[in-house]
Parts: structure tokens; sequence; C-alpha cells
């Protein structure tokens, strides 16, 4: 996905750019909570611009028209890592732990779920600190 947006401003390395939400965005479910996915620095204007923080690999300079390019399968790869693999560990750990506990003689269903609970969480927390796992939003053209 290819969107165009205005350089605002320029702060050291990086450049702001606003952009406006795609008209399909409109009948979409997650839109009030949707930056154009969450990994960008994404600060509401009004109804329709975003403004979106990105390294500046094309010494733009503000007031220039840039192309950013978002990678197809970056939405999909956002929500199998975000939510599916805290998920998978949720299952996971809270199977063994009520697996553990039943063989100790122990309440299966209380350690079952505070284990699937600390799997999840601290897959989450895990993804968390390595945001470099996704190819992110790039600018690829300063328009003329």
């Amino acid at each position: 996905m290819k969107k165009v947006g205005v350089v605002i401003a320029v702060e050291q390395d990086e450049v702001v750019i606003r952009s406006q939400r795609e008209s399909s965005c409109g009948s979409c479910a997650g839109k009030a909570s949707c930056g154009t996915l969450g990994s960008w620095d994404v600060k509401k204007k009004d109804k329709n611009d975003y403004d979106i923080r990105l390294p500046n690999t094309l010494h733009a300079r503000e007031g220039d028209m840039v192309m950013v390019e978002v990678p197809d399968q970056l939405i999909l790869t956002a929500s199998m890592t975000f939510y599916g693999y805290p998920v998978l560990a949720f299952l996971i750990v809270g199977g063994l732990s009520f697996s553990l506990a039943e063989g100790m003689g122990l309440s299966g269903d209380l350690f079952s779920a505070m284990g699937g609970l600390l799997g999840a969480g601290l897959t989450w927390m895990w993804l968390m600190k390595r945001p470099n796992m996704m190819q992110m939003p790039e600018m690829v053209e300063i328009q003329k």
C-alpha cells in the first residue's frame, strides 16, 4: 500500500508527515483505534488527518510531498505477532500448568489460569521489546 503525505516538520533524523486516512477505512470496524497500524507514531489531528513520524531516509524538507510505502504483509504480521502469539502462549502454558498441578494433586484450574496469564503476559512483553521483527513503513519517493 502506498500513501502520499506532506512533510510538516523535520526533527533531527526524522520527519513528521501529515497524511489522510483512506476512504476505505470508513467501513472498517477498527477505525477508531487504528492509525493505519499502531506501530507508527500517529497523532490524530482531525477526522481524517494523521501525523506519521518516520526516519528521514530521503533527506526530505518541510513542505515536500513524499510517498510512504507500507508493506502488504505488515497488517497480517502485526496481528499475528501481537495477538496470535500471546494467545498461543496462554493455551500452551495454561495446559502445561494444568497437567503439572494435577500431577502434584493441586487445583489444576487455578494453576492453569495463572500459568496461562503469566505465559501470555511474558510473551507479549518479550514481543514489545523486539520492534524490529517486522518490516516497517518507509519513505520511498519525494514527489515533485
